[in-house]
């Protein structure tokens, strides 16, 4: 009879290492919505739209008829600080203190924003979001 130790050791480090790869997603998620957030806030189009997916940059600019760096601005954000950061294997929300949600998705060249200004509509635990600028 085989001893369980080594499977059990196994199992182990694999959850161990698991754990640090979602940490570091959510670390990075948490930077992207930063930046995004500090660009918006600025005025600095072209950094903001840096940190969206390439869909999301397309909606912005079919939405506003302009480049994304000129349409960004339009779009109405309630900012705020982060208040939690959720990640799913290759999605990401973002619980901004404001009440409003930023959500990303995993893409070849890292994590992008897919949506953002999304507002639950009603009941915030079982309603769909209402997102200003989504792709």
């Amino acid at each position: 009879m085989r001893s369980a130790r080594p499977l059990l050791a196994a199992a182990a480090v694999a959850l161990a290492t698991a754990g640090c790869g979602q940490s570091d997603d959510r670390d990075t998620v948490r930077a992207t919505t930063q930046r995004f957030l500090a660009a918006y806030s600025a005025d600095q189009g072209d950094t903001a739209c840096g940190q969206l997916s390439e869909d999301t940059v397309t909606e912005v600019e079919s939405q506003e008829k302009k480049p994304c760096a000129e349409a960004i601005g339009e779009v109405e954000l309630q900012e705020g600080p982060i208040r939690r950061v959720e990640v799913t294997v290759t999605n990401a929300k973002v619980d901004l203190t404001g009440g409003e949600s930023v959500f990303l998705s995993e893409e070849s060249d890292g994590w992008r924003i897919s949506a953002v200004g999304c507002k639950p509509q009603g009941d915030p635990k079982n309603s769909p979001m209402d997102c200003e600028l989504q792709a």
